[in-house]
């Protein structure tokens, strides 16, 4: 059996035990005359029951599989999210367990609890707006933890503020992502390095300079570390393994399989990755201002061309998450805040303008030469069809 194979059985186990616990909240919501709870509960039942028919189901149609699995792919995550949190209430609050222990043991599951989905529903994803799709929509599960599950529960400052900032989720949307990328027969995430004799050092030193000194300068002042806090460090975390994690690894890896067959797949997957992270960070709009939330998507297109190009160089997720890591943590300490306030001025543009030239600079220049040949070869490892989740377990 693959890994694969112990993937699927753990789906069907998963999602069986869900259709008991949902079953179970059914009927007592119907029997307290919560007739809506009761019909929603019903409907949670009926969508993973048609999972797991069709889960089990022999010689299914393609069609129909596909409708399922997009079907799955809306509600499951949600319907998951929503039986495990219910279920962690009520042992909290009918079995007077510690809280604290009780909801470690949730966060656990948590990291690994869509992995067997992404596996299974992953895998009947063949084309690549599918899989960016896909892929894009499960960034839910980042922010999805305490759907169902009270925070006055959480009695615990540092688990609650790992829930709430997303932390926990980023990890279990790395893990989410990890397996169906390697479903698809794409890559495993650069976690250990392995560069090889035409990787040049001295670039990488400067890469590594670059990105320290727009550290700095991005901070505006030295950040004063009394200010630093387990909320910024946790949202700055959150955002370095989620963002890297979906638009780094995901998205630059679906969009260097999807144009294998294009000349300029490298700078063109690289720039349409950069402005889909910037495009997304105008979601900000709201809690910032729309002038304030426009110069942050430029800056973070450009930033954002920047660690993809760190990330092929040297084909290492790490070193992109930990360079946004610091990005964020400095900034969030020397704003005292993990939104950008104030008013935009004239020097902020210009800044933001010079900011974009030096990284699309920097981006061109390394496709010339030694240098396109290291990242082209990371790219080719990053999309090559000989890579298999396909580990065996010998009895």
């Amino acid at each position: 059996m693959t890994g694969n194979d112990y993937l699927r059985i753990w789906y069907r186990v998963q999602i069986g035990a869900t259709l008991v616990i949902l079953a179970m909240m059914m009927i007592r919501n119907y029997e307290f005359n919560r007739q809506t709870v009761a019909l929603a509960l019903l409907i949670m039942v009926i969508i993973l029951g048609i999972g797991l028919v069709f889960e089990l189901l022999p010689n299914v149609s393609l069609l129909v599989m596909k409708l399922n699995a997009w079907l799955q792919v809306i509600a499951q995550p949600i319907i998951l999210v929503f039986a495990w949190d219910v279920m962690v209430r009520e042992i909290i609050v009918l079995l007077h367990l510690p809280s604290r222990g009780v909801v470690t043991m949730m966060i656990f599951y948590y990291f690994i609890m869509f992995a067997p989905f992404a596996s299974v529903i992953g895998e009947l994803m063949h084309w690549s707006i599918e899989r960016l799709i896909f892929i894009a929509w499960l960034a839910q599960v980042v922010f999805t933890p305490l759907i169902a599950l009270p925070t006055d529960l959480v009695d615990n400052h540092f688990l609650l503020l790992a829930l709430s900032t997303g932390a926990v989720g980023a990890v279990a949307f790395f893990i989410l992502t990890t397996t169906v990328m390697r479903t698809w027969h794409l890559s495993w995430p650069g976690l250990k390095p392995h560069w090889s004799g035409d990787f040049n050092w001295l670039i990488f030193a400067g890469l590594v300079v670059v990105d320290v000194i727009f550290t700095v300068l991005n901070t505006g002042e030295m950040p004063g570390l009394h200010r630093a806090n387990w909320d910024f460090t946790l949202s700055a975390f959150e955002a370095a393994v989620m963002e890297e994690t979906l638009f780094r690894f995901a998205i630059l890896g679906i969009l260097f399989y999807a144009w294998r067959n294009v000349k300029q797949r490298l700078p063109l997957a690289l720039a349409t990755s950069s402005i889909l992270f910037g495009v997304v960070h105008l979601t900000n709009y709201g809690p910032q201002e729309w002038s304030m939330t426009v110069l942050q998507a430029v800056s973070a297109a450009g930033i954002g061309l920047f660690f993809a190009t760190v990330y092929v160089y040297t084909g290492q997720l790490w070193l992109a998450m930990l360079m946004h890591f610091l990005l964020d943590w400095t900034a969030f300490i020397a704003s005292d805040s993990t939104l950008m306030t104030g008013k935009v001025t004239v020097q902020d543009w210009i800044g933001t303008v010079i900011e974009l030239v030096v990284f699309i600079g920097i981006a061109v220049w390394m496709m010339f030469g030694q240098r396109r040949q290291v990242m082209e070869r990371h790219v080719n490892r990053l999309t090559g069809e000989h890579q298999r989740f396909d580990f065996m377990i010998q009895y």
